[in-house]
């Protein structure tokens, strides 16, 4: 099949979370099957042309937005068989950040973000790649499955095909005024509840729930949170539950080249499942890099992502202090909400050599924390998938998780009250939406810890699962075929 994947972010382009790693390895793992695939994303500002071996086609691609013509240069890059990215270059594109700055999005990302989905399928007619299947992503690349279906400023769709529309959060709607229909001259009849409208406002990501042959999620678990309540559906349920025939949970892969403690030149030493010689290594080098206490025995307890509510960082704020108590060393990194950045300050301040916080986006000390670290804690209050409990597994650095989500689909618990340590499961998962619940699942993972022999069983447990894009490139490819 040819494959064409429409995306706000791709790694190691650009990449904000967990969308930029799927749009990374999925199409790779779908070209390894044998299908063509043409991904298309904007050129952002931060992306270096140089670097990343962009190549100027000559090629440029208009697009109608209001009563202006929009015109993008095409840039592209081949980084393997059957794989092509094309990056849409536009002066819209070129600012510090892909979707806002100081807490506040871009005003004018409907019109960007329709440049991209449109642009998206412009430049593929050009390139001569005519799709099977339209794979668009969030709420950024809703527009395209509409356009396939109504066409765009009054022209039909530049082909016929099928479309794919996955939901990474739903959390992020793409919403703006209702001005904004004429701003993209949508048509009017579109401003009803049972297509864009939104409570008075027109929600992009609607465009993919509504007119998207079929719909994905990122995990099974979140696709029935999602149609749940109001709370998890981010009032969307109604939808999504006329949807329901149409919508499918495809748990997300770990790349496994990128992240392997086998593989990873991040880390001071390698290891595997059959010697973990190398991850006590990489511990003690962390904890120096740290400025933690050069404990061997010390569990230490790590947490990578955006400092965000729905991450419930918040929770983990208010456990570090019992964390310290259990003699659990803490390493944080990440950025997010101002509160939350000055919370995990204080707190590393509180407890020098026991608490490490580094705010601040660094992905090879991401790997390194991988490899060093003994717990991983994920307390999100919704996850529609996660991706480094997957990697975390790989590593041997145990996930501690709240069971929503994706967390519930891949981490087994490894201390039920009925059963012998070390027999079952890979990781510690608690139910209640709080620190104390947290503490709980953590003082299970240290009753474990404190058993070498079933501690280690574990972890061979955990590292020889296989949550590959193999696995999830043949559920989507299964799914290609049926939206027909």
């Amino acid at each position: 099949m040819k494959i064409l994947f429409v995306a706000s972010e791709a790694a190691p382009f650009a990449k904000t979370g967990g969308l930029g790693d799927v749009i990374s390895a999925l199409p790779r793992a779908l070209g390894v099957r044998g299908h063509e695939v043409l991904v298309v994303m904007p050129k952002y500002g931060s992306i270096d042309a140089q670097k990343f071996g962009l190549r100027d086609t000559g090629r440029r691609v208009e697009v109608t937005i209001g009563a202006s013509s929009v015109s993008a240069t095409v840039f592209v890059n081949a980084p393997a068989e059957r794989l092509r990215y094309l990056f849409l270059g536009n002066p819209w594109y070129e600012r510090h950040e892909l979707y806002g700055e100081g807490g506040h999005d871009y005003r004018d990302n409907h019109k960007r973000f329709a440049l991209l989905a449109a642009g998206a399928l412009e430049a593929a007619k050009q390139l001569n790649f005519i799709p099977d299947v339209v794979h668009a992503h969030d709420w950024q690349a809703a527009l395209a499955p509409l356009i396939l279906k109504r066409g765009w400023a009054g022209r039909p769709a530049p082909f016929k095909a099928r479309s794919l529309f996955t939901i990474h959060n739903l959390a992020y709607q793409g919403l703006f005024p209702r001005e904004v229909m004429q701003e993209l001259m949508l048509p009017a009849d579109l401003f009803n509840p049972d297509a864009l409208e939104f409570y008075g406002k027109v929600s992009l990501i609607k465009a993919g729930l509504v007119f998207g042959d079929k719909l994905t999620t990122v995990s099974p678990t979140y696709a029935q949170e999602i149609l749940a309540s109001s709370e998890t559906g981010a009032g969307l349920e109604g939808l999504l539950q006329h949807r329901k025939a149409d919508l499918t949970g495809i748990l997300n892969g770990a790349d496994y080249q990128q992240w392997s403690p086998e593989l990873d030149g991040a880390l001071p030493a390698k290891f595997s499942a059959r010697d973990l010689s190398g991850k006590a290594v990489c511990k003690a080098a962390l904890q120096k890099e740290l400025g933690l206490a050069g404990d061997p025995r010390a569990p230490l307890a790590a947490a990578i992502g955006r400092l965000v509510h729905q991450k419930g960082y918040d929770l983990l704020a208010q456990a570090v202090p019992g964390l310290v108590e259990r003699g659990v060393q803490v390493a944080l990194l990440g950025t997010g909400d101002t509160e939350l950045e000055h919370a995990f300050v204080e707190l590393a301040a509180r407890f020098p050599g026991r608490v490490s916080v580094s705010l601040r986006f660094d992905d090879a000390l991401a790997h390194r924390i991988e490899g060093g670290a003994d717990l991983f804690l994920m307390p999100s209050r919704f996850e529609p998938c996660g991706l480094n409990q997957l990697y975390s597994l790989r590593y041997g650095t145990l996930p501690v998780v709240h069971a929503v989500g994706g967390l519930n689909d891949s981490i087994e618990e490894a201390m039920p009250e009925q059963g012998t340590p070390g027999a079952q499961g890979w990781g510690f998962r608690f139910a209640d939406e709080n620190a104390q619940s947290l503490l709980s699942a953590v003082d299970r993972a240290l009753a474990l810890y404190a058993n070498s022999a079933a501690w280690a069983a574990t972890q061979a447990r955990a590292m020889a699962l296989d949550y590959s894009w193999d696995r999830a490139a043949a559920a989507y490819e299964s799914l290609y075929r049926e939206s027909k």
